[in-house]
C-alpha cells in the first residue's frame, strides 16, 4: 500500500469507527498510538485532536492519518502493526490484484499466475504452517449468579485502558480458594470480549493430583493450535513453542486467563508479546514476581454480609432471603462471605424448598461439621482448603495447623513465635509464606489473622496429623506467652498494686511501654484472644494457666470494665482454681468477680462473692487476700444499707494493713472507709479517712488511687457545707482521670462536681456536667444511674420553678 493509500485507508477506517474516544477500533488505535508516543508528540496530539474536535472532527482525523502514515513510510514494524489495525477495523476491502477471494481458502504451497516466462520452482515451508480457523473463544461461559464486585471491576476496565509498552495488559487476582476470583475474571472478560478481536484463550494451571503443575509444552501446544498451527507443526521443546506463541501474537489483540496459577514462572511463559493483549491470572498466590512483567495485582477479599445476602438472594430467591432476615444473617458470617460456600448452601436450599434457612445455620454452627456441611455433589469447600495447603512445603504447613489452633481473632508475630518454638525472624518469613498463599491476611499494623473458614480448616489438619501431645503444647506454649505479656502490661499500669503472681509466665519476655496508658490500650487490643484463650485453657485443663491469666487482667478490667468478659474471666477462674484446690487463688477470684458485681449494683451476688473470698483467704492464711476481701465485704454492706457492718469490717482491714505496712492497701481502705461513713452520714469521721487516705496515695506518687480518694473527699466537703472546696477538689481529681482514667472514674468525678455545683445554685453548669456523667456511666455498662438521675431531676425542676 502506498502511503497516499495508507492515509485515505486510514482516514476512512476512522471515519467508520466514529466515536473514535469510545469505539473498540478507537480503543484499539489509542493503545498503538500511546505505546508509541509521548503526550507532547504530533500523532498523539493529533488523537486527542480528533476526539475532541467539535462538529466536524475531518481536518483532525486528516492530520493524524497523515502523521501516522508517514511514521509507517520509515518503519516496518509499526506499517505492520497498522495494518493489522486496518484488516480488523476496515469497513471496505482495499485495492489489490492477483489475489484469492470469496469463500477460497489456501492450505499449503498455492499459486496463481498470468503469463510465465521461465521455470517455476515450489518449496516446503521450514516453519510452521498456519491453518486459518475460527477465532479461539475459549472461554467458559459467564457465571450466571456475580454481585458486589464493582471496585474490582472497576479496576479490571483501569488495567485494561492504560497505555503499554512492551508487553501485554497484565492482571493478577489473587485471593483464598473459594472466594470468587475466576467468576469474577471471566465475568469481565466477557464484558469486553468484542474488544478483543483475535479471540481469548484459557487455561488451567491448577496442578495434578501428583501435585505437579501442568507441563508449559503441553498448555502452549493447546493455544498454538487454537491459534492455527497445524498440531505436527506445534514444536516440541516448550521455548521454542513460546518463541512460535509470542512471533503469533506479537500484532494480535487477544485476552487470555490463566487460571489457578502457582508460579511466576509459569505466568511469564505463556504472555504473548503484543501490546494490545491482556491477560488475566488468578491464583492463590501473591506472586509478587510478577511485578517486572509490569503485573497490577489485585486481591480478592470475601464479601460483607449485604454483598454476601445479595448473592444468596440470586440463588435461594428474594421471598424466601427476605422471610428470614435473622436467619440469612447468621448464614453469612457462618460462611464468612466465602461466595463458593454461599453458593454451596444456596444450591442446597434451592434442591430443598421445603426447608427453612434456619436449619442450615443450625447445621453450620456446629464447628466440627461446618466444612464437612459445606459440600455438594463434587464441590466443597474443604477440597479447595486441602488443594492450598497441600502445595505448601513442610515449615508452613506446620505452621498453618499449629496457628489454626491460637483461638483468637488474630495474632501478633511474637505470639506467632512462641507457639511455633522459632525465632521472631524465622516465624515472620513463614507468616508471610501463609500470606503469599492467601492461607493467611495480615492488617497495617503488622498483626495476622486467619479467613473464619480456613482457621477451621487448619484446625482439622492439626486434629489429623498432629498428635494430642503436641496440639496441646501448643495451646500450652500460646497461654505462657499471652501470661508473661498479660502481667507484664498489668505491672505497667499498676505498678503498685499486688497480685498473686504468675509462676509459668515466661519471665525472659519484657515489654517497653511508653506510659501506662499504652500498656492498657495493648491490653484492651488483645482482649478477645485473652478471653478466647480462657475458655481454651480450661477446656483443656490448663487450670494454673487460667486462673493466672484471669488474675493477671485485673487491671485492664479495674479501668477499662469490659463487665460481660469481666465476669466470663473470673467464671473461668473460679473454676480452675477450684480444680487446682488452691484456697488463695479461689479468694482472689471470687473478690474480683465480687467486685465486678459491686460496680454493676448487683447488691446481694457481691456480698456472696465477698462472704466467699474472705473463708477462702482464711482457709489460706493469706493475709493479702484476707484484706482484699474484706474491702468487698465492706462495700457490699454499704451498698445494701447495713453501714455499721460496713464500717466495722472495712476498719479491721485497715489495721490489719497499716500493721504490715501495706501504704497502698491502707490508702484503698481508708477511701472505701470514708464512703462508708459518708453514707452512714458520719461526715466528719469520713473527712478524716480521706484525708489521711489521699495523703498515703500522695505519697505513694499513685495518681490514680489519689484522683479517686480525693473525688470522694470533695463528695465529703459538699455534704459539709463547703461546695466551693469540693469543687476545686473535683477538678483536680478531674485533670487526672480525664487523662487516663476509665468511663466510671470520670462519670464519679463529673456527678460530684455536678452536685457541688448545684449545691452553688450554678444549675446551667450543673446540669451540663451531669448529663456528661450520665453519658460515661452509659459508656461502662453501669446500670444504676439513680443518683445521676435525682440530680437532674432537681435541677429541672428548680430551673421550672425559676429558683
Amino acid at each position: 500500500m502506498r502511503d497516499e493509500e495508507m492515509v485515505v485507508a486510514l482516514l476512512s477506517a476512522m471515519i467508520a469507527n466514529r466515536p473514535l474516544h469510545s469505539s473498540p477500533a478507537g480503543q484499539a488505535l489509542n493503545r498503538l498510538v500511546g505505546t508509541r508516543y509521548e503526550p507532547w508528540e504530533e500523532p498523539a496530539r493529533y488523537w486527542d485532536e480528533a476526539c475532541r474536535a467539535q462538529g466536524d472532527p475531518l481536518q483532525a482525523m486528516w492530520r493524524l492519518s497523515s502523521s501516522l502514515a508517514e511514521e509507517a513510510a520509515g518503519d516496518v514494524a509499526f506499517r505492520s502493526d497498522l495494518d493489522t489495525w486496518l484488516r480488523h477495523h476496515q469497513t471496505e476491502p482495499q485495492r489489490s490484484t492477483n489475489s484469492i477471494s470469496g469463500s477460497a481458502q489456501v492450505y499449503g504451497p498455492s499459486l496463481q499466475s498470468g503469463s510465465i516466462l521461465g521455470d517455476v520452482h515450489f518449496h516446503q515451508a521450514e516453519h510452521a504452517v498456519i491453518r486459518p480457523q475460527l477465532v479461539p473463544r475459549q472461554l467458559r461461559p459467564a457465571p450466571a449468579h456475580f454481585t458486589n464486585r464493582c471496585e474490582e471491576l472497576g479496576a479490571l476496565h483501569r488495567i485494561h485502558h492504560t497505555p503499554r509498552k512492551g508487553g501485554p495488559a497484565l492482571a493478577v487476582m489473587s485471593g483464598p480458594g473459594g472466594v470468587g476470583k475466576t467468576t469474577l475474571a471471566l465475568r469481565w472478560l466477557h464484558e469486553v470480549a468484542d474488544q478483543y478481536p483475535d479471540g481469548q484463550l484459557y487455561a488451567d494451571l491448577m496442578p495434578g493430583a501428583a501435585g505437579e503443575p501442568e507441563p508449559m509444552g503441553s498448555v502452549l501446544g493447546g493455544f498454538l493450535r487454537a491459534l492455527g498451527v497445524e498440531g505436527d507443526q506445534v514444536p516440541a521443546e516448550a521455548e521454542e513453542a513460546a518463541g512460535l506463541f509470542r512471533s503469533l501474537t506479537a500484532r494480535g489483540c487477544i485476552a487470555i486467563l490463566l487460571d489457578n496459577a502457582v508460579s511466576a514462572a509459569q505466568v511469564r511463559a505463556l504472555l504473548p508479546s503484543s501490546v494490545a493483549s491482556t491477560v488475566v491470572v488468578t491464583t492463590r498466590w501473591r506472586l509478587g514476581g510478577l511485578t517486572m512483567d509490569g503485573a497490577d495485582f489485585l486481591h480478592i477479599a470475601p464479601l460483607h454480609q449485604q454483598a454476601g445476602r445479595e448473592l444468596l438472594t440470586t440463588t435461594v430467591g428474594k421471598h424466601r432471603v427476605s422471610a428470614e432476615a435473622d436467619a440469612v444473617a447468621g448464614l453469612v458470617s457462618l460462611c464468612a462471605g466465602l461466595p463458593l460456600a454461599l453458593s454451596i448452601v444456596g444450591a442446597r436450599l434451592v434442591t430443598r424448598p421445603q426447608w427453612p434457612i434456619a436449619r442450615v445455620v443450625r447445621e453450620l454452627k456446629d464447628e466440627q461439621r461446618r466444612l464437612q456441611a459445606l459440600a455438594m455433589d463434587e464441590v466443597s469447600v474443604l477440597s479447595v482448603f486441602d488443594l492450598s495447603y497441600e502445595g505448601l512445603p513442610p515449615e508452613a504447613a506446620r505452621a498453618y495447623r499449629w496457628l489454626g489452633l491460637h483461638p483468637g481473632p488474630g495474632f501478633s508475630p511474637e505470639a506467632a513465635a512462641a507457639a511455633l518454638q522459632v525465632s521472631k525472624g524465622d516465624t515472620e518469613v513463614v507468616l508471610e509464606s501463609l500470606v503469599d498463599a492467601s492461607l493467611l491476611n495480615s492488617d497495617n499494623s503488622g498483626r495476622y489473622y486467619f479467613h473464619d473458614l480456613v482457621r477451621l480448616h487448619a484446625c482439622q489438619r492439626a486434629e489429623a496429623e498432629d498428635s494430642a501431645p503436641t496440639r496441646d503444647g501448643v495451646v500450652c506454649r500460646l497461654l505462657r506467652y499471652y501470661l508473661a505479656f498479660t502481667a507484664a502490661g498489668d505491672r505497667a499500669v499498676t505498678p503498685l498494686d499486688w497480685h498473686l503472681r504468675p509462676e509459668h509466665g515466661d519471665s525472659d519476655v519484657s515489654y517497653a511501654w511508653q506510659t501506662s496508658r499504652d500498656a492498657l490500650a495493648m491490653l484492651e487490643r488483645e482482649l478477645p484472644n485473652l478471653m478466647a484463650l480462657l475458655r481454651t485453657g480450661y477446656e483443656r485443663g490448663f487450670d494454673a494457666l487460667v486462673w493466672q491469666l484471669a488474675e493477671s487482667m485485673w487491671s485492664l478490667f479495674l479501668h477499662r470494665k469490659h463487665f460481660p468478659d469481666w465476669m466470663t474471666a473470673y467464671g473461668f477462674g473460679i473454676q480452675a482454681a477450684s480444680r487446682c484446690g488452691d484456697p488463695a487463688a479461689l479468694s482472689r477470684m471470687r473478690h474480683h468477680l465480687g467486685f465486678a458485681f459491686h460496680n454493676l449494683s448487683r447488691k446481694q451476688e457481691a456480698l456472696q462473692q465477698g462472704v466467699a473470698s474472705l473463708e477462702a483467704a482464711r482457709e489460706a492464711n493469706h493475709e493479702l487476700a484476707e484484706t482484699e476481701a474484706l474491702g468487698l465485704l465492706g462495700m457490699a454492706y454499704r451498698s445494701l444499707g447495713r453501714f455499721d457492718q460496713a464500717v466495722e469490717v472495712l476498719r479491721q482491714g485497715v489495721a490489719l494493713d497499716r500493721e504490715a505496712g501495706r501504704v497502698r492497701a491502707e490508702a484503698l481502705g481508708r477511701r472505701r472507709l470514708g464512703q462508708a461513713l459518708l453514707a452512714a452520714g458520719r461526715i466528719e469521721e469520713a473527712i478524716g479517712e480521706l484525708t489521711r487516705g489521699r495523703d498515703l496515695a500522695e505519697s505513694l506518687c499513685d495518681n490514680m488511687v489519689k484522683a479517686m480518694t480525693t473525688v470522694w473527699l470533695a463528695d465529703a466537703y459538699t455534704r459539709a457545707g463547703h461546695a466551693s472546696e469540693a469543687i476545686t477538689l473535683a477538678q483536680e481529681a478531674w485533670s487526672i482521670v480525664a487523662e487516663s482514667g476509665s468511663s466510671q472514674y470520670r462519670a464519679q468525678v463529673l456527678m460530684v462536681w455536678g452536685e457541688a455545683a448545684e449545691a452553688l445554685t450554678e444549675l446551667s453548669v450543673a446540669s451540663n456536667l451531669l448529663r456528661r456523667s450520665r453519658a460515661f456511666y452509659r459508656e461502662a455498662g453501669a446500670p444504676d444511674l439513680g443518683r445521676v438521675d435525682r440530680a437532674l431531676g432537681r435541677i429541672k425542676a428548680q430551673l421550672a420553678d425559676g429558683t
